[in-house]
């Protein structure tokens, strides 16, 4: 065949539909459309708008998991403090309890210690000094102590509470 074919179409002339020949030339180029012409006229910026919004979405992205993270960190820290406090006034309240004088100790998760032992990874150390060594004297029930309660986890000091005990 040559460059003219031969076809088929339907036509409308005064509300009659009737058949038609029509003739097509396959080597002829197709006329350019409005819609073509833009699309032509815009090859490769669909991928670049498409780049760019995954790069706005992955530095949002970043943004938010990088608040979760510190959020995150901030409970933790908060957590540490509140367990720390808690160990404190436990262990100060029982120095006040306990007779005079007071003798250094250190209670950990697996020291069997009234009336529990710290959470796992904690050590609660209790030091006890004379303030005044002079007014106390071997035997007798006179003198003044500072009780220094340290709370530490996981081998890094948390609290630090300093406190006094006087028995006259």
């Amino acid at each position: 065949m040559g460059k003219v074919g031969e076809g088929i179409g339907l036509a409308k002339t005064g509300g009659v539909v009737g058949m038609k020949l029509m003739t097509v030339d396959r080597n002829r180029k197709p006329k350019r459309t409005l819609v073509s012409k833009l699309l032509q006229e815009q090859k490769g910026q669909l991928l670049i708008e498409v780049l760019v919004a995954v790069a706005i979405l992955g530095v949002v992205s970043v943004a938010f998991l990088s608040a979760i993270v510190t959020g995150y960190g901030a409970v933790a820290v908060a957590d540490r403090k509140a367990t720390a406090e808690s160990l404190t006034r436990t262990e100060i309240e029982r120095v006040r309890n306990e007779a005079y004088p007071i003798t250094d100790y250190t209670r950990t998760p697996t020291s069997p210690a009234p009336p529990s032992p710290p959470p796992s990874g904690y050590e609660v150390r209790v030091h006890a000094e004379y303030i005044n060594p002079p007014t106390y004297v071997t035997g007798t029930s006179a003198g003044m102590q500072m009780i220094t309660v340290t709370v530490s986890r996981d081998g890094k000091v948390v609290s630090i509470t300093k406190t006094n005990k006087v028995n006259l």
